[in-house]
């Protein structure tokens, strides 16, 4: 999907802006995107950083920011926008899958790793978490 097939801020409605309407569910990071002292984001709730400043120009098309891209034109959130909590249209969705169970805007893991993360009081996540924070911050320096 290209940004050329997004709706316009002028023809979106008021659902679309929470990812309502037509997916993707958010067109953040074919629109714009932020770019901070502390590194650059996809979007305003963005967390973590996906680049330094200095590959400003490298982030637009970054691997992480396809992968941000390609999830929500599917109309499902990214492993980067399930961190970020502050969004509102990740917590809607996440209110609406707690609410009628439906989790098709989230990342399927294999039923195993679900089972086995469960076991162990979600330990395994935790790890895998706290390693690709690190990894991501080796690559910043």
């Amino acid at each position: 999907m290209s940004p050329s097939d997004l709706p316009t801020t002028a023809s979106a409605g008021r659902d679309d802006d929470l990812g309502r309407g037509k997916m993707p569910l958010c067109r953040e990071p074919w629109e714009s995107y932020y770019i901070l002292r502390r590194g650059i984001l996809p979007c305003c709730h963005g967390n973590p950083i996906i680049a330094p400043i200095t590959d400003w120009a490298a982030a637009w098309n970054s691997s992480q920011v396809q992968e941000i891209r390609r999830y929500l034109s599917q109309g499902r959130l990214s492993p980067y926008c399930l961190e970020s909590r502050g969004c509102p249209i990740v917590q809607r969705v996440l209110h609406e899958q707690e609410t009628t169970g439906d989790s098709s805007a989230l990342p399927s893991r294999p039923f195993v790793l679900r089972l086995v993360n469960r076991l162990m009081f979600r330990i395994p996540g935790r790890l895998v978490r706290f390693f690709r924070q690190r990894k991501q911050k080796k690559r910043r320096r």
